[in-house]
């Protein structure tokens, strides 16, 4: 098996791996070309699609699909025209499979209505890459890419992807260790808002690309094997007492703050003084309550959230063993 089939395949299996635990759902081919609907204005006459994942959408109520082009780089390959130009080549494929009757034949599930995104994924298999990913499409205009209003491409760049696979690999680790129960019992939550309707409710139980995009991802389990209800915050960025404040006010308008539910805060191990930030954060969001004290029933609350660290690792890829795998099938 050529060297570049195996790197690129590295890309597909970590990618599976994530959005497995965050409940998407793959559908169709992978690796797949399809005639572009737009030859002339495109410069193509074919797509690509690498894989396509979806999930019920809880506040549309349909089904959205997730066009993915899976890239697995070096670091010197990580460049700002290679990233760019995928992008742009992301948000023409978006475009044409909306109106694809090709595409759609071989990718659309059910009898739902459809929103179809595009994702960049970009995985550095030598794990070297240290630069800010995000500066490579600074200069990316809306004008350069070829997207009707209304519809979406988002990037995961390498930070991204490592925070995602150490969610992922710690869920599956508290499943496993029984604290967490079955993936039956959990969804990611998504709550009622003011001027969006979760219309699918607890059926709704994918991490969305927004929540993927957001600081926070929110899991939410009730009515377990076990008799228990809880909620786990997976904290990306380094936490200050404001952020701590900002997700205690969170939890409590959505009446997550209960003494029947558990809640744990789960933050980056290098995040080494997240447990003395959440102390005071609690004891000032107590403060500023009007009427409320140490013992009150909020303050009660809130100490009973745990903090809890998530270590970090990498998912690494045996490049022998991902040849055999080709040489067997």
């Amino acid at each position: 098996m050529a060297e570049t089939q195996v790197i690129a395949r590295m890309a597909e299996k970590l990618s599976d791996g994530i959005f497995e635990e965050f409940f998407w759902r793959r559908t169709g081919p992978m690796n797949e070309n399809w005639e572009c609907m737009h030859q002339q204005r495109h410069g193509v006459k074919t797509h690509p699609t690498d894989a396509v994942f979806f999930y019920d959408d809880p506040y549309s109520g349909g089904r959205r699909y997730i066009q993915c082009d899976l890239k697995s780089y070096s670091k010197k390959s990580i460049e700002h025209s290679k990233i760019k130009s995928a992008f742009v080549s992301l948000s023409k494929q978006v475009t044409c499979a909306e109106v694809s009757e090709d595409w759609q034949r071989k990718y659309i599930v059910g009898d739902y209505d459809a929103t179809i995104s595009g994702l960049l994924f970009v995985y550095n298999h030598d794990d070297e890459y240290d630069s800010d990913f995000d500066n490579l499409l600074r200069d990316v205009r809306s004008e350069d890419l070829d997207l009707k209003t209304g519809s979406r491409v988002f990037v995961f760049g390498p930070d991204d992807i490592n925070w995602f696979d150490r969610v992922a690999t710690e869920i599956a680790q508290m499943r496993g260790k029984r604290e967490l129960p079955d993936k039956e019992y959990c969804r990611y939550f998504h709550p009622q808002l003011v001027r969006k309707t979760n219309n699918l409710g607890n059926d709704a139980r994918a991490a969305t690309l927004e929540m993927l995009s957001s600081p926070w991802i929110v899991l939410r389990y009730e009515n377990d094997d076990r008799g228990r209800d809880g909620v786990v915050v997976f904290h990306r960025r380094p936490t200050t007492v404001d952020d701590l404040m900002y997700l205690i006010e969170y939890l409590r308008h959505y009446q997550l703050l209960e003494k029947t539910i558990d809640v744990t805060i789960k933050v980056p191990q290098e995040d080494e003084d997240a447990t003395s930030k959440l102390q005071k954060a609690t004891h000032e969001y107590v403060d500023k309550l009007s009427g409320e004290n140490s013992n009150s029933s909020i303050a009660l609350a809130l100490k009973q959230i745990r903090l809890r660290f998530v270590p970090e690792m990498k998912t690494s890829f045996s490049r022998d063993a991902i040849g055999m795998e080709y040489a067997e099938q």
